[in-house]
């Protein structure tokens, strides 16, 4: 009795063992990342010897078409007796990588030179002047597949040349790098020819990215505030804008008519004057009543419009009395 029941066992799981190998597929497209091809990688359900290496991957990034009878063959003479082809003719073994192209150069260098020289990345602009890599590629599953060796970077001329490493097949392949690094700033500029006493408005001004090192020590207006102010002199496109450069708009020209406010509680009181001095917004200016050619001070508040408010009042009334 205990015999047939160990013969059943026995026989129980040669059958389910039978089971599973004979669940066991051929896929028709693999991706890999090693630089072998395993049992695993080509059949499902392939149990204890999966890990077992049949053949040598492709070469990194590109694909190769591998006949289904030889994997087959190969499979079987490793001992997994149950490989098929599946009616597949061919297997497509694809080798993931990691292309080191100019995009993922740049990026680490940029980062570099970024933190030597304590900006934000976006601030280095690089240009090359060495061929770059074609078709390299990294290991997929490298952490860290492309790293910087050595750089030699001269800010003030902007040259650098580096030496960068790259994992293939679990190695570093040193590459060698030559080309401009430029720390860059956004200046506002003039987008057209502008004559003085011009006031900038917003399609009269452009941000463009210039090295920074031709403008260290000097600053430049933002655009925020240029918009209102009036240019003092003449000045041709692609200028960049000091603050000597613009002032306040002239709102009251000197012999002008302008109109005076008097704001005093419960009520406004206009009345007419000739200004005697040119005017910006918050100026305070001399206007003549053209009637008793006295004067008064009011503040300038708009175009040819000014204000005389309970606090100057008093002062006012001193000049009119003069």
């Amino acid at each position: 009795m205990r015999k047939l029941a160990t013969t059943f066992t026995a026989g129980l799981m040669a059958l389910t063992a039978s089971s599973a190998f004979s669940a066991s597929t051929l896929r028709p497209a693999i991706n890999v990342t090693g630089p072998v091809v395993t049992i695993g990688d080509f059949y499902t359900e392939a149990g204890e010897l999966a890990q077992t290496p049949i053949f040598r991957s492709p070469d990194l990034g590109t694909t190769g078409n591998v006949s289904a009878l030889t994997i087959a063959r190969q499979a079987q003479a490793a001992g997994f007796i149950q490989a098929r082809t599946n009616g597949l003719a061919t297997v497509s073994v694809h080798r993931l990588s990691i292309p080191v192209d100019e995009a993922l150069i740049s990026d680490i260098l940029r980062n570099a030179f970024a933190e030597r020289a304590s900006v934000q990345p976006e601030e280095i602009e690089i240009s090359y002047q060495s061929p770059l890599p074609v078709n390299m590629h990294a290991d997929a599953n490298s952490i860290s597949p492309l790293t910087i060796g050595h750089i030699n970077w001269t800010r003030r001329t902007a040259r650098f040349k580096a030496i960068l490493k790259v994992v293939q097949e679990g190695r570093s392949k040193p590459i060698s790098v030559i080309g401009n690094a430029t720390q860059m700033v956004s200046i506002t500029t003039l987008a057209r020819n502008l004559e003085r006493g011009t006031v900038i408005t917003a399609k009269d001004i452009r941000e463009e990215r210039k090295p920074s090192y031709r403008y260290a020590g000097r600053e430049f207006l933002a655009a925020a505030d240029l918009l209102g102010m009036e240019i003092r002199r003449n000045m041709r496109s692609g200028s960049t804008i000091t603050r000597g450069d613009v002032n306040e708009p002239i709102l009251v020209r000197r012999g002008a008519k302008v109109t005076v406010i008097y704001k005093i509680p419960g009520m406004n009181i206009t009345t007419q004057g000739k200004a005697r001095s040119d005017g910006s917004k918050n100026d305070l200016i001399e206007i003549v009543n053209p009637v008793s050619k006295k004067s008064i001070l009011a503040e300038v508040i708009g175009r040819d419009i000014a204000v005389v408010t309970t606090a100057k009042t008093q002062v006012a009334a001193m000049l009119e009395n003069r």
